[in-house]
């Protein structure tokens, strides 16, 4: 991967980690619920981005839809639905699962190779991840976890899909992902919350701070480039790369929240960090052996 490319795929990160941050402060002291939230994000990307929703549409728009589909609101339906009851450290181990599932699905479907050296890699990072996120008993059994599992696994079946749309506009991905996302969200918060209008006139600039920090830095600017990146690179490249949101979000979490460093965290950054480099910079050369 060029430096150039690695370099925004850890600013994409970054923006990833600092969403947690921001989400939490906006949900946790603030009454602004989630689905309401997920529909302002999205409409405030429409109102953005809304000119590209009249551009000529893309020849494989089908598989394009399928992919907005998958990575929005399939995956916040179910990701919504599954931290209403699965505690926030059992779901974080649970989302790391989204790495081998697309490593697997990128051999199987896209025919990638994954050699030694970057197997090593992903292996590496995804244990330095549980070493960071890990909560003893966290993961007792809670039917939530099988919604977090299955945001997941929708999340890695939009990341093989979207390597196979052809040449699209990143522009176009990211405004019918939100209309698709404004869509489902506002039946959402209209079916299961309740006093939109009084958290409106409450706290109505934490959701909107919130809600423009995601849409403009996350759905915009990280998930565009990362659409751009997965046409890019192979899939089994990118998406392990992506664990370094866990880093980000525990930095702006002590930063910011005031979260306590831990040893833990100290370890499990010192695996993350040289394997993601391994990872980046190792080119596929065979099925078994990279030389």
């Amino acid at each position: 991967m060029r430096a150039f490319d690695l370099i925004i795929l850890l600013l994409c990160c970054a923006f990833w980690g600092g969403n947690f941050v921001v989400s939490a402060w906006a949900v946790g002291n603030n009454p602004v619920p989630p689905f309401l939230l997920a529909a302002t994000r999205a409409a405030i990307v429409l109102i953005i981005m809304g000119p590209f929703l009249f551009r000529a549409l893309p020849e494989r728009f089908g598989r394009l839809l399928i992919v907005c589909a998958c990575v929005g609101p399939i995956h916040l339906g179910f990701l919504y639905t599954g931290l209403q009851t699965a505690s926030a450290s059992a779901s974080s181990i649970i989302s790391q699962l989204l790495i081998p599932m697309a490593a697997i699905l990128s051999v199987l479907f896209l025919k990638e190779r994954i050699g030694w050296v970057r197997l090593s890699g992903i292996i590496g990072a995804l244990f330095g991840t549980f070493v960071m996120i890990y909560e003893p008993k966290s993961l007792s059994f809670d039917m939530g976890l099988i919604y977090i599992l299955l945001a997941y696994v929708a999340l890695a079946v939009g990341s093989i899909v979207m390597k196979t749309v052809g040449e699209v506009d990143w522009r176009q991905y990211v405004v019918w992902m939100a209309v698709m996302v404004f869509v489902t969200m506002t039946i959402g918060t209209l079916s299961f919350e309740t006093g939109q209008s009084d958290i409106w006139a409450r706290s109505k600039w934490p959701l909107l701070i919130a809600a423009g920090y995601a849409a403009v830095a996350v759905t915009i600017f990280s998930h565009g480039q990362y659409f751009t990146l997965i046409q890019k690179y192979d899939v089994s490249q990118v998406v392990p790369i992506t664990l370094m949101t866990t880093v980000f979000a525990t930095f702006f979490g002590v930063l910011f929240l005031k979260d306590q460093i831990t040893t833990r965290m100290l370890i499990g950054a010192a695996f993350i960090l040289p394997c993601v480099y391994v990872i980046a910079r190792r080119q596929n050369k065979g099925a078994i052996s990279e030389k």
